[in-house]
C-alpha cells in the first residue's frame, strides 16, 4: 500500500510540473493596440458622422496593407503582430466614395486619392476635365509604429477586444491616437451678372485644378485637370430685377493660387437658343481659414459684358392680332 500511494504521489508531481512547463511554452504573437481617431481638425461635414473610416497597416519591407474597416470611425481595437508599421486613417473606405478613387494602395506614400469619371476635353490644353467634384476626404500618416516584442500577449485571451472609448480597457493595452486632417479643398465661386434674368442654366469651367492627392503627405499631384460645375443660387441686388450674382461651392485636391488659372463661364438664355459666354483670365482670389484648420478659397468675379435681353421660349399664348378676327356678327341665343 505504501508504494502504491509513493506512486501515486510522484505521479502526481510529474503532472503538476508538466502542466507548469506547458504553460511557461506558450508564446504570444500579437500586442493589442487601441486605435483613438479625433477628427475635430478634419473640416469634415455633420454628413460624414454616418460613415466609417479605414486604417492600414503597412508592415516594414512588405507590399500589401493590412486593412481595418473602422465601423465607429472613433476607435477600434486590433492585434498587430511584432513588426514596424506604416500607418494610414482616412474617412469612408476604398469603395465608399462617389467621386473619388484610389492607386498606389501596395505602397503608404503612393498612395493617391483621384478623380473618378474624368473625361477628354477636346481642343484644350488641358487633357482631362471631370464633370463632379470629388467628396470630402480627410486622412493622417504616422511613420514606424513600432510592436516590440515586450508588447506581444498583452491581453487576455479570454478577453475580447474592447473599444478605444472604453474606460475599462488595462494600461497594458498600447493606444495609437490620429488626427486626420483635410486632404480636399473647398472653393466658392461667385460671378457678378448684368441681365441675370435673362439666364436660364449657367456652367463654368476652372483650369489648373490638382487631378490627385496623396494620402500620407497631403500633397497635391503636379498634374491637373479642368473642373466643371454648375452655377446655381442667383441672388439679386437690392432694388433690382435684373442685376446680381450667381454662385457655386465645390472641392477640389488642390488649387495653387501663384499659378494662372482660367475661368470659362457659358450660360444658355431663357430663349432657349442663345448661348452667353464670358472669359476671366485675371481672378481675385482670397484664401482663408477656419476654425478647424480648413483652407477655403473665394473668387469673385464680374461679367464685363451684360446678358443680351432674349424673349423667353414659349411665351403666354395671348398674341393673337384683334385684326385677324372675323366680321362681327351678332345673333339671338335662346334661353
Amino acid at each position: 500500500m505504501k508504494l502504491k500511494f509513493f506512486l501515486f504521489v510522484l505521479m502526481f508531481f510529474c503532472l503538476y510540473f508538466s502542466s507548469c512547463e506547458r504553460r511557461e511554452l506558450t508564446y504570444y504573437t500579437e500586442a493589442e493596440i487601441t486605435i483613438n481617431a479625433d477628427w475635430s481638425k478634419s473640416g469634415l461635414s455633420a454628413e460624414e458622422q454616418k460613415y466609417g473610416a479605414t486604417v492600414l497597416f503597412y508592415p516594414e519591407g512588405e507590399n500589401s496593407p493590412i486593412v481595418v474597416l473602422m465601423g465607429d470611425r472613433n476607435g477600434k481595437t486590433v492585434r498587430l503582430k511584432e513588426g514596424i508599421y506604416n500607418v494610414v486613417l482616412f474617412n469612408r473606405s476604398f469603395d465608399d466614395f462617389n467621386n473619388i478613387a484610389f492607386r498606389g494602395k501596395d505602397c503608404c506614400h503612393k498612395l493617391e486619392a483621384y478623380a473618378k469619371g474624368t473625361e477628354p476635353k477636346a481642343e484644350s490644353p488641358s487633357p482631362r476635365i471631370a464633370t463632379e467634384s470629388p467628396d470630402e476626404l480627410a486622412a493622417d500618416f504616422m511613420e514606424s509604429l513600432e510592436v516590440t516584442a515586450d508588447m506581444l500577449g498583452n491581453y487576455s485571451p479570454t478577453r475580447g477586444s474592447k473599444s478605444a472609448t472604453d474606460t475599462a480597457t488595462p494600461d497594458s493595452v498600447f493606444r495609437l491616437s490620429l488626427t486626420p486632417t483635410k486632404r480636399t479643398r473647398d472653393i466658392t465661386v461667385s460671378i457678378h451678372i448684368e441681365g441675370m434674368n435673362n439666364i436660364r442654366t449657367a456652367f463654368c469651367t476652372l483650369s489648373g485644378v490638382s487631378e490627385s492627392v496623396f494620402l500620407a503627405s497631403g500633397e497635391a499631384s503636379e498634374k491637373t485637370l479642368t473642373q466643371q460645375f454648375a452655377l446655381t443660387n442667383p441672388v439679386y441686388l437690392p432694388d433690382s430685377k435684373t442685376e446680381g450674382t450667381m454662385s457655386a461651392s465645390f472641392s477640389v485636391f488642390g488649387f495653387d493660387e501663384k499659378v494662372g488659372h482660367e475661368l470659362h463661364l457659358e450660360a444658355l438664355l431663357v430663349d432657349g437658343k442663345t448661348v452667353y459666354k464670358a472669359d476671366f483670365t485675371n481672378m481675385k482670389v482670397t484664401q482663408t481659414e477656419s476654425g478647424d484648420g480648413t483652407l477655403r478659397i473665394s473668387i469673385d468675379q464680374i461679367c464685363e459684358t451684360p446678358v443680351p435681353d432674349v424673349k423667353p421660349e414659349g411665351g403666354s399664348g395671348m398674341d393673337a392680332d384683334v385684326e385677324d378676327w372675323e366680321n362681327e356678327e351678332n345673333r339671338d341665343i335662346n334661353v
